[in-house]
């Protein structure tokens, strides 16, 4: 620093400098060159000369800085993009990071902006020191650009960056910028990618601190990402993801509760998955009203050996709040109490449906197919096999006469 600091020194016959750069001349001194007159000095800058400058093997940053000032004393020379980018990370890879956010504030007077290949950089260079990048982006032209920070995301998150991005993040909502889904949903998706659920959720609870908190479609894609692993330990942090959301305010809607009971069934835990359903009864209406896929979703959790008789409850249960049934729900009955051998109830349940006017689909059939197959029902069986390739043949043939008189026969049987 003390080499630095000699730099600030103007040289004896000069007036005192009151740019923003201590070791720049003043504007005043910096007279363009009139058009088409020579350059009678033999030993002027260029730009060029500049890069190579910067690039040389074991330059100072006070010769850096010599160079930078004599090219910039030049009458009508403009330093380009490329000298900035270099000389910027040349300096920010010695550590002298306020020389760095004064050349970024200097720029637009040669009527550049700092761009992500400049920027990026300087980013890894911060981090790399410890420093988070709030002074770097208050140096950059006022107001941020939405362009530049989200294309810095990008850039990050691509060469897996993921830390540098939270960084950045947290530092543009520190300087009031605007930080939207579309910013940050991407690196919550790589934490998810990666396994690291709970390095999202902690990103998110930093985030909420600094007023920018997901909307409840965000927080609903997120629990749907995490449940579809499967686990206990996915199921805890979709938990905590819902608690997240009530302490920052925002209330589960009623696909978020279902997703809950879903990932439940899926991790093998029923209990768990009947205590969100109790509670969104005990809410009752609104966005935790329950409908019939809060019930599917019950019912799917039962464990097998327990279908008979919680599944019969869980289907009591949802008549009796109101809840019309569907095909899925008589289809999953269907299923478990044909495992348990109970053909009587499931050919009752299938009567319910058609009383209901609820028409069993082919996946219905199917699994009255295997469980009449299962239990030596071979002429049942053989009766809904028919059904189920007339069906198909139904399906399959265009529109016309013949396909008028397949599902004629269809009704039939």
């Amino acid at each position: 620093m003390r080499s630095f600091e000699l730099l600030r020194r103007p040289p004896p016959t000069a007036s005192p400098s009151r740019t923003d750069l201590p070791w720049l001349p003043t504007s005043s001194r910096r007279n363009p060159r009139p058009p088409g007159a020579a350059d009678k000095s033999s030993h002027s800058l260029s730009n060029a000369a500049v890069l190579r400058a910067v690039k040389a093997a074991g330059a100072t940053p006070r010769h850096i800085l010599s160079v930078y000032s004599a090219a910039a004393r030049q009458p009508g020379f403009r330093h380009d993009l490329p000298t900035y980018q270099a000389l910027t990370y040349a300096l920010a890879l010695r550590r002298r990071f306020r020389a760095v956010e004064l050349l970024l504030a200097r720029m637009p007077r040669d009527g550049l902006r700092p761009g992500p290949a400049l920027v990026l950089p300087l980013l890894r260079a911060y981090s790399a020191a410890g420093r988070p990048p709030d002074a770097l982006l208050r140096s950059c032209p006022s107001p941020l650009s939405d362009r530049l920070f989200s294309a810095l995301i990008q850039d990050l998150l691509r060469s897996d960056d993921l830390d540098i991005a939270g960084s950045l993040l947290l530092s543009g909502a520190n300087l009031g910028f605007s930080i939207k889904s579309r910013h940050y949903s991407g690196l919550v998706r790589a934490h998810c990618d990666r396994g690291a659920v709970w390095s999202a959720i902690e990103f998110l609870d930093l985030l909420a601190t600094r007023g920018s908190v997901p909307d409840v479609f965000f927080y609903g894609s997120l629990i749907r990402d995490i449940c579809r692993a499967g686990s206990s330990d996915a199921v805890d942090a979709a938990f905590e993801v819902v608690d997240q959301m009530k302490r920052n305010g925002r209330e589960p809607d009623v696909v978020i509760w279902n997703t809950l009971v879903h990932g439940c069934a899926k991790a093998g835990q029923w209990g768990r998955a009947e205590g969100v359903v109790a509670e969104m009864e005990r809410k009752g209406g609104g966005a935790a009203a329950t409908d019939a896929g809060t019930y599917n979703a019950l019912i799917s959790a039962i464990p097998h050996r327990q279908m008979v008789q919680d599944g019969i409850l869980a289907f009591r249960r949802m008549v009796e709040k109101g809840v019309s049934p569907d095909v899925v729900t008589f289809s999953m009955l269907i299923s478990g109490l044909g495992r348990a051998g109970r053909v009587w109830e499931c050919n009752t349940l299938l009567g319910k449906m058609v009383r209901l006017g609820i028409p069993p689909d082919i996946a219905c059939y199917k699994i009255l197919l295997s469980v009449y197959r299962s239990n030596a029902m071979n002429d049942d069986a053989s009766a809904v096999l028919l059904w189920i390739k007339v069906n198909e043949e139904a399906t399959a043939a265009p529109r016309t006469g013949k396909r008028w008189k397949i599902e004629k026969k269809v009704t039939g049987l």
